[in-house]
């Protein structure tokens, strides 16, 4: 089960050094309602926030490298102490970017925070399945429509993060949630555990690779990842979906290329109907062996069956929930149309005040027969304090 899909199932206690029911972060701000999964980067909680939401927390805790004192994280050994803190760092700079990505189909971020020693993420709580479980559901409508429609929202948001400068570096079928209106989203960056991987000798165990989902550069410590490396995972995970098979990992197609065999990756395309023309063709040509022969950009996949005019839509909004991130540019323009609408209401106040009818609301567009009148009231005039 995916950490952000959440609700109403049955868990076995975990076996896991997590916090316990009740505890509390952020001075009250939070409190942890139970355990959801873990991971070998952290571990996430069903939590609810001082408003009484229900939110997502994901906790900094590297297991291999850790251990809980009550409910504070320390090193599990002295000489991890350093790594420890990298981890740390990177976990909360990712979460900051995270933050900045405000995308429908991208969980949204509510806060960065640290306690305990480590830092955590509150978020988004998605109340729905992943993909693959979404689609293995016989009452939900999951043919070629469906899985054009997610592609084409998933290759919007992971455009939206690669303009943005990021990679997710973690796309698979456990990380697209499917929400309550059938809407995709995209959870659980996996940037900062790469990051930390790369590091030292003692952090490879953090290496995002899933098998039959990451090209071959995932395989190897410091390979160049790019765009395409993102794209590549996309087009794996649509390819489960819609074959219902993982599909060969990336290691053993690069080893057969270098032994001069036969590329073991069979194509989608010839064997489903009811596709775009073009569609399949996309997610094969994501999937080339080698980045160079991939394709490079969401933009070039989504042409190859939208056709060459096609472009993403932009996404102008900014959901209340994200409390961080926020530019001073956008700060900025916010405080300018308060102070013009401030303004405005001051005017047409004043005007009422007056007994002015012309500049009453709605009078501008308005013949001088067709303008609202004002009658003189007999009563006195009641004290009015200025706007």
């Amino acid at each position: 089960m995916s950490h952000n899909q959440a609700v109403g199932a049955s868990h076995d206690e975990p076996q896991i050094q997590g916090l316990q029911p009740g505890a509390k972060l952020l001075r009250g701000q939070y409190e942890i309602l139970r355990f959801l999964s873990n991971g070998g980067f952290g571990i996430t909680y069903l939590a609810r926030d001082s408003l009484e939401r229900d939110v997502v927390i994901k906790e900094c805790y590297p297991g291999a490298l850790c251990r809980r004192d009550g409910d504070h994280v320390e090193p599990a050994d002295p000489a991890y102490k350093e790594d420890l803190s990298a981890i740390v760092d990177l976990f909360i700079q990712e979460a900051r970017n995270h933050a900045r990505l405000v995308h429908p189909n991208i969980v949204d971020v509510h806060q960065v925070f640290e306690d305990n020693n480590t830092a955590y993420i509150a978020m988004d709580l998605i109340r729905g399945c992943d993909l693959l479980d979404y689609m293995d559901d016989p009452e939900n409508e999951s043919g070629p429509d469906f899985i054009v429609q997610v592609t084409e929202k998933m290759l919007s948001a992971v455009s939206f993060i690669h303009q943005s400068g990021m990679l997710h570096r973690d796309i698979s079928p456990d990380n697209i949630l499917i929400d309550e209106n059938g809407e995709p989203v995209l959870i659980d960056f996996g940037a900062a555990r790469e990051q930390a991987a790369n590091k030292t000798a003692a952090l490879l165990t953090l290496r995002v690779i899933k098998d039959g989902y990451s090209p071959h550069e995932f395989y190897v410590r410091g390979a160049e990842q790019g765009p395409s490396s993102d794209l590549y995972v996309l087009a794996a995970t649509l390819y489960h979906a819609i074959s219902g098979e993982r599909p060969v990992d990336g290691q053993s197609r690069l080893t057969a290329f270098n032994n001069g065999q036969p590329d073991p990756y069979t194509p989608l395309v010839g064997r489903f109907e009811g596709y775009p023309e073009g569609f399949l063709e996309a997610i094969d040509k994501a999937m080339e062996v080698h980045a160079t022969d991939r394709l490079q950009t969401a933009l070039d996949w989504l042409r190859m069956f939208r056709g060459p005019g096609v472009m993403f839509d932009s996404f102008a909004y900014r959901p209340v929930s994200v409390i961080v991130g926020m530019d001073r540019k956008d700060e900025e323009a916010e405080q300018a149309r308060i102070k013009a609408e401030s303004e405005n209401a001051e005017a047409v106040v004043t005007a009422l005040l007056a007994g002015n009818s012309d500049l009453a609301l709605g009078n501008e567009d308005k013949k001088d027969d067709e303008q609202a009148k004002f009658a003189a009231s007999e009563d006195t005039p009641a004290a009015v304090d200025t706007v």
